[in-house]
């Protein structure tokens, strides 16, 4: 029976046999790329085309010396996206612009999922502060002269997300390396 323990920070799952054979070992790699596949699945299963896609995309297997296999994704969000947790200006990650701010996208701008650069394509931004303290972006047609002047994106120094779990944890887990085990069984081992 396989040792299963998760590493948070990465969004991963570690699994280690307890015996030290060959063919242990060898069912190991049968149920590391089950457990992959099935988190390459859910992530692509989500909504977002692109991003989506790029988190399943970094999902990979990696065989140990001492037995063992580690599945785990390498977007810098797919832990993030796992266990949820709070985002704060300025970010720390790769791809980081140093913003004091995090824009969050309102009205037409999250209908079309702008970000900011694509707004100005299309509006000239402004910031707007309310006495109680709160941060718009406002935009005016650069083409209408009789375009209303709209919102697009309110600025938070920090947000807490929900989380939206994708890798397969718990029974969905414990499903996939069942199957896994099984493939191996139906391919001629143990």
């Amino acid at each position: 029976m396989p040792d299963v323990s998760t590493e948070v920070r990465h969004a991963s799952v570690v699994i280690k046999a307890i015996a030290d054979s060959l063919k242990e070992a060898e069912v190991l790699k049968y149920v590391g790329r089950n457990v992959a596949i099935r988190a390459q699945n859910a992530a692509y299963e989500k909504p977002g085309r692109r991003f989506w896609r790029e988190i399943g995309d970094s999902v990979n297997t990696q065989w140990g010396e001492d037995g063992s296999v580690t599945v785990g994704a390498t977007h810098e969000a797919a832990g993030h996206k796992q266990f949820g947790g709070q985002i704060s200006a300025p970010g720390k990650g790769p791809g980081t612009l140093g913003s004091k701010a995090l824009t969050i996208p309102m009205g037409v701008a999250r209908e079309k999922r702008w970000t900011t650069r694509d707004a100005m394509e299309s509006y000239d931004l402004f910031k707007v502060k309310t006495k109680a303290g709160r941060s718009f972006l406002f935009g005016k047609s650069k083409t209408s002269k009789k375009a209303k002047t709209v919102v697009l994106f309110t600025l938070r120094k920090s947000v807490m997300q929900q989380a939206e779990p994708w890798f397969p944890m718990g029974t969905k887990l414990q499903a996939a390396i069942a199957e896994g085990i099984d493939i191996y069984m139906k391919k001629g081992g143990l």
